[in-house]
């Protein structure tokens, strides 16, 4: 698959932390920031970054002054490369000119890491899925449209149901981090416009998007988040068109 190199071989468990130095008068920067560090807090929950998880619920959020912030959490077996997904939502703030980022890092116990650093690294998909797993062989698909079905192996309860739907519109969010990178090494932000997605039967969930840009190799999440969501609610079929 082209793009990003894709290696999850390296888990990291116990203390993280991530710090960010912004514009203090760019209240803008400052809520982007947290809301990009939510939506890959949220990700690691749903299982996006299969097998890591969080340990405990809680996250440590603090104040070193104007402009700085820190959260603070533990983790298990997360792939170390979960954290280059946080750099490309980073990162694409900066494709975009928000330049009020001065500095923004993670420490995993005693490796600091610049995440305004494109590394080219980004999460593997579980090696054997117990499930089937459907995807396109032709390299160019000739339009930006992206289908993607989720078939479970018995009927899913509605309540249930709604909560599966919300993890899986958090993929929105983490397209950003997969840029198309054109063989110049020119980076074409992602446009996220936005994805339909239900239910089309009780054990089925339709997702599609009219206009999909990112780099392929965010599929491999999609694989990861229904290898979480099997040890509870069992996967029959991932396929993506």
């Amino acid at each position: 698959m082209p793009g990003f190199v894709a290696s999850s071989t390296e888990r990291y468990s116990g203390d993280a932390e991530f710090q960010f130095q912004v514009d203090a008068s760019d209240a803008a920067a400052v809520a982007l920031i947290e809301n990009r560090v939510q939506t890959f807090l949220k990700a690691l929950d749903a299982g996006f970054f299969f097998p890591g998880v969080r340990r405990g619920s809680s996250v440590a959020w603090a104040d070193h002054g104007p402009g700085l912030i820190a959260a603070r959490l533990a983790v298990d077996d997360l792939p170390r490369t979960a954290v280059d997904v946080l750099s490309g939502l980073l990162l694409d703030c900066v494709y975009n000119e928000v330049f009020s980022i001065r500095t923004a890092r993670a420490i995993l116990r005693n490796e600091t890491r610049d995440l305004l650093l494109e590394t080219g690294r980004r999460p593997a998909a579980v090696a054997r899925p117990p499930f089937a797993v459907e995807l396109p062989q032709d390299v160019d698909l000739g339009n930006n449209t992206l289908l993607v079905e989720i078939e479970f192996a018995d009927v899913v309860p509605p309540d249930v149901g709604e909560r599966l739907l919300e993890e899986l519109a958090l993929i929105e969010g983490l397209w950003l981090a997969y840029p198309v990178v054109a063989d110049d090494e020119d980076i074409e932000p992602v446009e996220s416009l936005g994805a339909q997605r239900h239910f089309n039967d009780p054990r089925t969930i339709h997702h599609h998007e009219w206009a999909w840009d990112a780099d392929r190799t965010a599929w491999n999440l999609l694989v990861n988040l229904c290898c979480a969501w099997h040890r509870t609610v069992p996967v029959a079929r991932l396929h993506i068109e």
